[in-house]
């Protein structure tokens, strides 16, 4: 073979080779990745949801992350490649979308590391995630939307995370691709149009019906190669009992109300008994199951040091294997961060500290503070058009909770509190003031006594996401998930620009 033959046939072949790989996501990302401008048409993309002279009128604050915490992408197995620009119109991009730029030396800037995909192209979408390591199995899928901004406070308290999906990366025809997992498993989440119930690829109706209200937060739980790999071969079960529709709804069937999770003072039986369930066994522990989203997530993440392939005799006897641990520890509502709780502590953050928590490491001053709770939490509620009735339903029965939220976050917050404020527990106090440690020490465990028992909302993974790496100097040893991006599906029309220049 001559030299110039040799030429040919290796170019073929390469062009071939870079023909059947997903393409590249374009990077569009800030060089300075806790900057406070935002990329190039990401305004006209999002729109605007909300209005305040203090914050960017598209995201509101609480729906981002802070940039300090966001997982590093160029580095080990989350490492995504990049190109500069794309002419081709599928071509997925990823830029920066800040709300709030760092408040003080020691603050961080709040946004959202934006992927921006092709709506007209779900499926390959799925198989750029999945190539790219954007998505990965065993990562949490929150539903989100922009538009509830500024409607129930009780959204505003759950960071407007209202559904968990869990991805399963699989490989077809020679490609990886992205599916969802969740609870319910209907053709409402699972059944997506072009390829059928159960084979979905973030297309089915709860992903697109309500398209131009909707970003996926990807969230990734922290985990060993081992654990990772037991993971992968608990979701593809998952996934097979979903596409075959035998456990479901008949032996596990959906909760709507979050505030009734099946954890019950560290009892695992129900988690033993969904591994059963994904093995093809019986239940064991349980005559029925029923979960929410968040909850089977939680549930088969806590399957992660059992693989499958070796421990299934461990099911069958009717015990809960010794592989089965908690996850995370089902959270408080109110958590010991600002009442001196150290890095090491379980319970730091609480579900309903996610504003509190982003506001600090912002680093706001006392009056940005004070601008931002009330923003959150302005008193008043107006109408969320498109919730399920079963987040209506938990709104309605935390509202004398949301009631005492704002005065709680400005007094843990050390806010100046009225005098008001100090009549109510019985205490003269003549002017303003911060209120002591023992004060708001009293007024959480006072909450969290009235609240809803240890939970793993939705709003509990977000929060997890959201937690600094480090308090004081010490890794915070609760935080569980990661930061990764946020998925938004756009026309191909308005993605152009930001693909090829």
């Amino acid at each position: 073979m001559n030299i110039k033959v040799a030429l040919n046939v290796f170019l073929s072949t390469a062009l071939v080779t870079s023909t059947t790989m997903a393409a590249p996501i374009v990077n569009r990302l800030g060089k300075n990745p806790f900057n406070n401008q935002i990329a190039a048409g990401i305004e006209g993309v999002l729109g605007k949801a909300t209005q305040s002279s203090v914050l960017n009128p598209s995201v509101a604050f609480y729906e981002t992350f802070p940039a300090k915490s966001m997982l590093n992408l160029n580095e080990g197995s989350h490492k995504v490649s990049f190109i500069s620009k794309s002419d081709d119109s599928d071509s997925l991009v990823m830029t920066d979308y800040v709300s709030i730029g760092a408040q003080s030396a020691q603050g961080t800037a709040l946004g959202l590391r934006m992927t921006l995909a092709p709506q007209e192209s779900r499926l390959k979408a799925a198989q750029q995630l999945a190539e790219n390591n954007v998505i990965r199995t065993g990562d949490a899928i929150v539903s989100t939307r922009p538009l509830f901004a500024n409607s129930l406070q009780y959204l505003a308290l759950q960071l407007l995370a209202t559904h968990i999906s869990t991805a399963v990366v699989v490989t077809e025809n020679g490609k990886k691709v992205v599916y969802n997992i969740d609870m319910p498993m209907d053709s409402e989440m699972l059944g997506g149009a072009s390829v059928g119930f159960a084979k979905s690829a973030l297309d089915s109706n709860h992903f697109t019906s309500d398209n131009s209200n909707l970003m996926l937060h990807v969230l990734r739980p922290r985990l060993t190669e081992d654990q990772r790999s037991n993971i992968q071969k608990w979701f593809e079960k998952a996934l097979a009992q979903a596409r075959s529709k035998s456990i479901y709804p008949s032996k596990l069937s959906f909760n709507s109300d979050y505030n009734s999770p099946m954890y019950r003072n560290g009892d695992l039986g129900f988690v033993a008994d969904t591994g059963r369930l994904l093995l093809g066994q019986d239940l064991k522990q349980n005559q029925h199951l029923q979960m929410f989203c968040s909850e089977f997530a939680w549930t088969v993440l806590s399957l992660r040091d059992c693989n499958p392939d070796t421990t299934a005799s461990d099911f069958k006897k009717g015990k809960t294997p010794s592989c089965i641990s908690e996850f995370f520890k089902p959270m408080q509502t109110f958590g010991s961060a600002f009442a001196g709780g150290k890095a090491s502590d379980q319970d730091l953050f609480g579900m309903t500290d996610g504003i509190p928590m982003l506001i600090q490491q912002v680093g706001a001053d006392t009056k940005l503070t004070s601008e931002l709770i009330n923003f959150a939490l302005p008193g008043k509620d107006r109408e969320a058009k498109g919730l399920s009735n079963g987040h209506k339903g938990v709104a309605a029965l935390m509202a004398p909770l949301i009631a005492q939220t704002n005065t709680y976050f400005s007094a843990i917050m050390n806010l100046p509190m009225p005098p008001q404020f100090y009549q109510a527990m019985g205490m003269q106090v003549p002017q303003a003031m911060p209120a002591p440690a023992q004060v708001k020490e009293g007024y959480r465990a006072q909450l969290n006594q009235a609240a809803s028992v240890r939970n793993y909302s939705p709003t509990g993974f977000v929060v997890h996401a959201g937690m600094p790496h480090e308090l004081n100097g010490e890794k915070v040893s609760q935080k569980k998930f990661d930061y990764v991006t946020t998925i938004k599906y756009v026309p191909r029309a308005k993605l152009k620009e930001l693909q090829s220049k």
